[in-house]
């Protein structure tokens, strides 16, 4: 039975009431916002196309136009603040928690379309990156919407056109960031069966990704003379991986398995790959009629594909959970069909433990993850009046802040004698000290100091839960 046709009104009602609920829990827990990173270099670059139109881009982050052209026009309607960062990653976060919730209700009925928003609504890898400028939600809703595309099949015209937009939907997940076309790799063998999808869809989809390709070559070629810059400027962008970054979360034994481990043992997923292993091993191939299995094996070959290449690439990619975002998507999936169909009591404390692990996951994390130029801007409000010297590295990174707040009295370290210095605890120079900046808690830690269970903490887990970042000290050097 479609599980779609036996929910009544109020029952959806319902549902989108308490995916509203989660999507804002989830936010105001994992709550990040500018981080002087990334989001940054997209900032610098969606600007210089309100002030500088066309911009060709001239580093590896300003060439990704889809995310540039969505943050310009969040800049137009907010002004030049946070609020255009903040409306940029939440648009993104909304399309993809919709096109999963779609998607899942075209394969399984509305029940299984509420229950993958609400899992894709709450999942750590996906907020992670829901409230800061970011590519990634913005490529992984073009490939999965790609993927439905592809999978619908039809005849005729319907099957071209279909897969015409696909094909575009994939170049523009490749102007997002070049390893999308990882996961297009799958198409190759899906053409060689020539099923689910008919080999004139997939050749559809080649002309309309090659337009989208190409149009940006033209664009390039008439504005810098080189139609490949952007390819030139993404494979020569780091020239050195640094593999210490895989460490930064994952718990590894064996490049052989590390890529497995990063699914299963990782904040960012919680228990959902173990949640879609049991539902994969109990349902199998009956998850869904064969009637409309073509989406989701196109689906699911492409995270296959995508998850096996960047295990391969390890001297070019980090083990970073944002490149398994299409796995976690297909995973999404699965768990939302196992349990729609499912009539077992267990099913509604199964997706609340999954939604609790997701927010327990969440509360864990560095809300603060650059408290040094934090304490850097704290310092600069309290002093207007006198320079801050700091940390290089920090005082480049709080440009943007520091212009925004109409302030510009910070400088790179040493200060000179007699000046403010803001520096970590354990390396801070002699003089007077004149504040403390205590590292805030993660969620959890403040949730658990507020209830006044911080003696009950292991000392191990102490410092992750309660003072993730080193203490800063802003200190008036002597003369």
């Amino acid at each position: 039975m479609d599980q779609g046709k036996s929910w009544g009104r109020w029952p959806q009602i319902g549902a989108a009431m308490l995916l509203a609920l989660a999507m804002l829990a989830a936010i105001m827990i994992g709550w990040t916002g500018f981080i002087a990173s990334d989001d940054s270099l997209y900032f610098v670059g969606a600007d210089h196309w309100l002030t500088d139109p066309p911009f060709a881009g001239d580093n590896h982050w300003s060439t990704r136009f889809p995310l540039l052209w969505s943050f310009a026009v969040m800049l137009l309607l907010f002004g030049r603040g946070y609020a255009a960062f903040a409306a940029t990653a939440l648009l993104w976060y909304g399309v993809l928690v919709a096109l999963v919730g779609l998607f899942a209700t075209r394969m399984g009925g509305a029940r299984a379309g509420w229950i993958a928003a609400l899992l894709a609504a709450t999942l750590p890898v996906v907020i992670s990156n829901a409230t800061t400028v970011s590519v990634d939600l913005l490529e992984t809703s073009l490939l999965l919407g790609g993927a439905w595309l592809l999978g619908e099949g039809g005849s005729g015209r319907v099957a071209l056109a279909r897969g015409a937009t696909a094909g575009a939907c994939f170049g523009l997940a490749i102007l997002c960031r070049e390893t999308s076309l990882l996961s297009l790799v799958a198409l190759a063998p899906l053409f060689l069966i020539g099923r689910p999808v008919s080999r004139g869809a997939l050749i559809a989809a080649g002309v309309g990704l090659m337009v989208i390709l190409g149009g940006e070559a033209l664009f390039q070629w008439l504005l810098m003379g080189e139609p490949l810059r952007r390819y030139d400027i993404a494979f020569h962008h780091d020239s050195h991986i640094d593999r210490a970054a895989n460490l930064e979360g994952n718990f590894l034994i064996h490049p052989a398995i590390d890529p497995v481990l990063v699914l299963f043992i990782n904040d960012d997923f919680g228990l959902l790959f173990w949640v879609a292993s049991l539902a994969a091993l109990v349902r199998g191939r009956h998850l869904l009629p064969k009637a409309r299995s073509g989406a989701l094996i196109v689906l699911a070959t492409m995270a296959a594909a995508d998850f096996a290449l960047v295990a391969v690439l390890t001297h070019k990619l980090v083990l970073n959970p944002r490149y398994f975002m299409l796995p976690a998507i297909l995973a999404i999936v699965i768990v939302a069909l196992w349990l729609a169909r499912s009539t077992r009591w267990w099913r509604w404390p199964l997706l609340a433990g999954l939604v609790a692990i997701n927010l327990l996951m969440l509360s864990v994390g560095n809300a603060h993850p650059r408290w040094e130029m934090d304490s850097l801007l704290a310092a600069s409000q309290a002093f207007p009046r006198e320079m801050i010297s700091g940390d290089p590295v920090m005082v480049r990174r709080a440009r943007l802040p520091l212009r925004f707040a109409g302030r510009a009295n910070l400088r790179y370290a040493p200060a000179l004698p007699g000046g403010l210095v803001v520096a970590p605890e354990s390396i801070a120079p002699r003089g007077l000290v004149l504040a403390h900046y205590p590292s805030p808690p993660t969620r959890l830690g403040g949730l658990i100091e507020a209830l006044g269970g911080r003696p009950f903490v292991p000392p191990a887990l102490r410092h992750r839960m309660f003072a993730p970042n080193q203490t800063m000290l802003l200190v008036r050097t002597p003369r």
